[in-house]
């Protein structure tokens, strides 16, 4: 989220920049639509400068709720976000080759399916005090100021960073790289820049928080990760391990047990979005078993060919162990009640979709299922965060998303197969990132209430976790949340299989 101060720090991402339109709406209405966005740019103005901003730059956009008159703007470049007023009112789609226009006033967030954007070469992060945060070159080469000891213009390739304090006269602590420090008041009426998506701002300085000079530097290379060898990843079908499941009395090979515990559901980084809050304890009082990977291709075709059913697209990239995709949420229970009859347990879900106890009565109370079954939102949360053995980590085994997640920056716009990156505290592969997963739950808001065992059952959308491929480090957090249609499917979309321990 946006900060109130400056930290120096690395930015590392990817250092191929591919532009793509492939955009979700979601409607003030609930509707959620998945499309391709017909702009070459969108025009937006803040209250220090208009911008026009290449829809290839754009990672999201969200419209003011009622009473709230601001749209925020967050682009491919980390953290670099912009408030202020969409001036296009209409925005172009192309949905399933039909184009349509929106007035912005139906839509509530776009999220723009683009790549992060590599920042190649030295370049300023402006700070402003309205939480607003942008990189670009410094156009202005110097700055005059004003100290008790005399004026001075300072070149600006010898400065390191700048803070700045007050509204008229405004007072400046300017760093100098060879470790000087002056302070004195700031005498340009604006400071001018060029954002790395294109448009020049003139900035007034009462207005800047901070400018830091940021440099480019080396990646970081993890190297416990990078010496990290998973040997017990699922094996594809050429290859000779039976990733079968035992009888229901044992411990389910390629399944993890998850102890009963209680954790803080929600976002707990202060940088989620609005239905991750309010954060809210739960309480689980039975144990449970999730997936150590998602569902591959070489288990749900064998599940097709089992029933006849047509095999999922694998949109030609490859089957085996890479996860499923292209498998509606009626697609993911269907497998589930099929493995359970495979393995002789009581089927989890009827035909309506809803969860069945051991004796085939409908039931909300998720400690009664016995058969497999899609995790619950919380299950799969507590999950994610390592159950009691978690460290608190923002993504699922690490604070470094790329040790965990395949994501937008370094998954080459594809699924992988399970199991290469570094698993999180309990031994589940993937939970961020590679593909978003279906959850049993319908979705809804949080309640601040303490929860026991929660199962929301009812809604119009399921939840959907855990970010994907296609998709930025901020979406791939643990706390984050999406939701579709039962009846959707996509390329960037599987599941995991849960069930209850008797």
């Amino acid at each position: 989220m946006k900060k109130a101060f400056v930290l120096v720090w690395i930015v590392v991402i990817s250092l191929v920049v591919i532009a793509n339109t492939e955009a979700k709406i979601e409607m003030r209405n609930g509707d959620v639509i998945e499309c391709e966005i017909n702009m070459e740019s969108i025009s937006f103005i803040t209250d220090y400068g208009e911008l026009k901003i290449p829809v290839s730059f754009v990672r999201e956009i969200v419209f003011p709720a009622p009473g709230n008159r601001v749209t925020t703007l967050n682009t491919v470049f980390p953290n670099e976000t912009f408030g202020g007023f969409l001036l296009d009112e209409y925005i172009s789609i192309s949905l399933l080759g039909n184009p349509i226009r929106f007035h912005k006033d139906a839509i509530g967030k776009i999220r723009i399916y683009n790549d992060s954007q590599i920042i190649a070469k030295e370049v300023v992060q402006a700070n402003l005090k309205t939480g607003d945060i942008f990189y670009g070159e410094m156009l202005s080469t110097g700055i005059k100021i004003q100290t008790s000891y005399g004026e001075f213009e300072i070149v600006t390739e010898n400065i390191e960073g700048m803070e700045f304090e007050g509204e008229g006269n405004v007072l400046t602590k300017i760093r100098l790289k060879n470790s000087s420090e002056m302070r004195g008041t700031i005498k340009d009426d604006f400071i001018v820049f060029k954002l790395l998506s294109g448009s020049e701002l003139s900035v007034s300085p009462g207005k800047i928080r901070s400018i830091v000079f940021l440099k480019e530097e080396e990646p970081i290379i993890n190297a416990e990760a990078t010496n990290h060898e998973d040997t017990s990843r699922p094996v594809s079908s050429e290859e000779t391990k039976d990733i079968s499941l035992t009888d229901s009395t044992s411990h389910p090979e390629n399944m993890v047990l998850v102890e009963r515990g209680s954790f803080t559901m929600g976002d707990t980084w202060g940088e989620g979005e609005s239905d991750e809050k309010p954060t809210h304890k739960v309480t689980f009082t039975y144990d449970f078993y999730i997936g150590k990977y998602e569902v591959t291709f070489d288990e749900y075709d064998e599940f097709c060919e089992a029933t006849g059913r047509s095999k999922p697209s694998d949109s030609g990239w490859g089957r085996e162990v890479r996860p499923v995709i292209n498998v509606s949420w009626w697609d993911a229970i269907a497998y589930c009640n099929w493995l359970s009859e495979k393995e002789k347990l009581p089927k989890a879900y009827d035909s309506k979709g809803n969860l069945l106890d051991k004796d085939g009565r409908v039931t909300t109370d998720v400690t009664k299922v016995l058969g497999y079954r899609l995790p619950t939102e919380a299950e799969w949360e507590y999950a994610a965060h390592g159950g009691n053995e978690s460290k608190g980590y923002k993504y699922s085994g690490s604070y470094s998303v790329g040790d965990v997640a395949w994501y937008s920056s370094n998954s080459g716009r594809e699924t992988h197969e399970v199991g290469e990156k570094v698993p999180n505290e309990l031994g589940l592969y993937d939970m961020s990132g590679n593909v978003w997963e279906w959850c049993s739950d319908w979705y809804g808001s949080y309640s601040s209430s303490a929860r026991t065992n929660p199962y929301n059952n009812s809604g119009s959308y399921r939840v959907i976790r855990g970010g994907s491929w296609s998709i930025v480090a901020s979406y791939v957090r643990v706390a984050d949340r999406d939701y579709g249609s039962p009846t959707y499917t996509g390329r960037y979309l599987g599941f995991r299989i849960a069930r209850t321990v008797y």
